[in-house]
């Protein structure tokens, strides 16, 4: 079936190549926010030369040439970079990458991105792809390019804070239990029992790269991470955060707003004048948490996890 479809297809999927990277950034730095993610593999591939292989193009043909008109970045998460519209040839389009990526792509650990590409390719692949081992199908997009709102009524009796600063090496025996923490409540399983190394290695570059962020307290005579946020993808002027963690002894207690606060500056001094994330819609207390500090809605993600 999958084979028919692509014969007939006026739309291929095929690696981006060489020649393509210019349009290629014009194509995802059209929405930054939206696609940070592609957008950083593009910009990395711009200053080092080397064309990423998991960056994939969508050409449509027109005769003897064929015209890049959308991408698909298929590394460890899927991100589309797809038209949501719903003219006949984006609803063409987006049919016939479906198609395409069921036989050329492999399965990922997510499909992620704003939640009407994401949605309408989920219902295409699902047949092939799925199970999911869990849909999020509406997750706020939100964002903030000017300084934060300072908040008031921060509980931080006796705990002997640190500003928010950056993390060092130094700091990672108390980062990590922060972040295995953080991942196990967000997705669901331990990364340490799977693909420990990997997602130490991502760890450890985020901290050098200067994208880590940590508050120390003492809890109960211990210095302990009370606050974190990473820096997971930079692009286009946008820095997106991900990773947003309080210590769970110590929630409700603005501490939140407060480290968001320190976080935003810091990054939108030195790394991007646009600070990005996305939340769960079922997470309404963070999303009260961005909002306090100044982030606005920008549009909605979806994320499919398998």
């Amino acid at each position: 079936m999958t084979d028919s479809l692509l014969r007939r297809a006026q739309h291929s999927l095929a690696p981006l190549q060489r020649r393509e990277l210019a349009q290629a950034l014009e194509i995802a730095g059209a929405d930054p926010v939206a696609n940070v993610v592609p957008l950083m593999h593009l910009e990395m591939a711009r200053d080092s030369g080397v064309t990423p292989t998991s960056m994939w193009a969508v050409r449509r043909r027109a005769g003897l040439r064929a015209e890049l008109v959308a991408l698909v970045w298929n590394g460890a998460n899927l991100c589309p970079v797809l038209p949501a519209d719903a003219s006949e040839e984006s609803e063409a389009m987006r049919a016939e990458v479906a198609a395409a990526a069921v036989g050329r792509l492999t399965r990922p650990a997510a499909i992620v991105g704003p939640s009407e590409t994401v949605l309408d390719l989920w219902g295409r692949v699902e047949p092939w792809w799925g199970p999911e081992r869990e849909l999020r199908p509406r997750q706020l997009s939100m964002a903030i390019s000017g300084a934060p709102v300072r908040v008031a009524g921060v509980d931080d009796a006796g705990l002997g804070l640190d500003a928010v600063r950056r993390a060092t090496l130094d700091d990672y025996e108390l980062l990590l239990p922060a972040c295995v923490h953080m991942f196990i409540g967000e997705v669901g399983y331990d990364p340490l029992a799977h693909g420990r190394a990997a997602y130490e290695e991502r760890l450890r570059f985020l901290v050098r790269a200067g994208r880590s962020f940590v508050q120390l307290g003492t809890i109960d005579g211990r210095r302990e991470v009370v606050f974190k946020a990473e820096v997971g993808a930079v692009a286009g002027g946008v820095a997106q955060l991900q990773g947003v963690w309080v210590h769970p002894r110590l929630r409700g207690r603005g501490l939140a707003r407060a480290g968001l606060g320190g976080v935003i500056d810091a990054v939108r001094r030195s790394i991007a004048p646009t600070v990005s994330l996305y939340v769960n819609d079922f997470n309404p207390a963070a999303i009260r948490a961005y909002e306090a500090v100044g982030f606005a809605r920008v549009g909605t993600f979806a994320t499919v996890m398998f």
